[in-house]
């Protein structure tokens, strides 16, 4: 550390007050996430406010309980057929608009893509009861629909992150109609290849019946406490890593804006959650076609659009075991998988997702996008 940065440091440490205080709330609300805590701690040492995130420009399309569509349209549109982005109910959407430069969306945007996303919003008492009918043949079907009237296109590129790849190819397999490709980026597929994540939501382990009949949605802390356990020696040593970079401004701002987002959980969908842990996880049945949803089988050897499977190297969420199977599974002839050395949000929000996945991603999809009549 430089002298000047030592001193800021220093000079903030001796503030005995506003550490005393800072520490005594941690140390009473016991958080999963210290970000509240610790985010004023790094602001007044390093000099660097968090940054705003999700800045590209949008409206709100449609709304149906706590979900929004949102369109960011392009300032120059050269392809007709739009974008619709479904992301994991786990998490919030905006990671995907991270922030200026590391943006999934402001990239394709100004490559000519009319760009939609989800947003699931913030579940309360009405989503308790949502199940994964109501999900895809309700919520996304809806999106879907929306989003070809007011882009004026008849089909659309599904484009699932996470979770939400496994709800886009789900989706596919049993609405085919207007989905003309479909991009599976670090999508969970046979889940007998996921690791801890596997083993602690084995019927043996784990009683979701129990837990969803409990509370209905099912609590952030639950959920926090999952990703806490799979990694709890980096939720430490990630604070000290900024604090050795503390003069790094670019660094510190990019680490309070992920911190922001990491911190923005919501509850997952009771009903949702219960058939995805006993279905996916604890009998593996959405990678032989035997998960049903409203009555009928998930199929994916139905899907026969132009199909793209973005798999993170270092995912330690969905793990790329767990992804690799899936052109074996779908039945479009156009099937490619393509590998990337980042983690699982590096493929969106990181420098190296910004100048290598996104321009690729853009590339595969210009191929096999409508373009605007002249």
């Amino acid at each position: 550390m430089t002298v000047s940065t030592t001193q800021r440091l220093r000079s903030f440490v001796t503030d005995k007050l506003d550490l005393t205080r800072a520490v005594a709330r941690v140390l009473k609300s016991r958080p999963l996430n210290p970000y509240p805590y610790l985010k004023p701690i790094i602001e007044k040492a390093s000099g660097v406010q968090e940054p705003p995130i999700s800045a590209t420009p949008h409206t709100v399309v449609y709304t149906r309980g706590s979900m929004r569509l949102l369109r960011y349209a392009s300032p120059h549109r050269r392809y007709r057929t739009p974008i619709l982005f479904v992301y994991s109910l786990i998490n919030r959407w905006y990671i995907l608009d991270f922030l200026p430069g590391r943006s999934l969306i402001e990239h394709l945007t100004r490559e000519g893509y009319d760009v939609y996303a989800i947003d699931w919003g913030v579940p309360g008492p009405d989503e308790e009861r949502l199940d994964w009918s109501e999900l895809l043949g309700g919520l996304i079907r809806t999106a879907v629909r929306w989003t070809q009237r007011v882009s004026k296109s008849q089909e659309v590129t599904l484009y699932g992150y996470c979770m939400g790849g496994t709800m886009a190819l789900a989706y596919t397999s049993l609405y085919p109609e207007g989905v003309r490709n479909l991009v599976a980026q670090a999508t969970p597929v046979d889940f007998s290849k996921g690791g801890v994540y596997s083993l602690w939501t084995s019927e043996k382990h784990f009683d979701v019946d129990s837990l969803v009949d409990a509370y209905g949605n099912v609590p952030t802390k639950v959920l926090e406490s999952g990703f806490l356990m799979a990694a709890p020696v980096q939720r430490v040593t990630r604070w000290l890593e900024v604090c050795r970079k503390i003069d790094d401004r670019d660094f510190v701002s990019t680490f309070l804006a992920m911190e922001r987002w990491g911190a923005d959980p919501v509850p997952f969908p009771g009903e949702v959650y219960r058939q995805y842990i006993k279905d996916c996880y604890q009998q593996n049945l959405f990678p032989q076609g035997r998960m049903e949803v409203g009555g009928e089988r998930v199929d994916l050897g139905r899907i026969q659009c132009s199909v793209l499977n973005v798999i993170a190297e270092h995912d330690t969420i969905a793990f790329p075991a767990m992804s690799e199977p899936l052109p074996s599974l779908v039945g479009s002839k156009d099937c490619e998988t393509r590998r990337y050395p980042v983690g699982h949000i590096g493929l969106s929000a990181s420098s190296k997702g910004a100048k290598v996945v996104c321009p690729s991603t853009a590339a595969w999809l210009a191929g096999r996008s409508k373009p605007m009549e002249p």
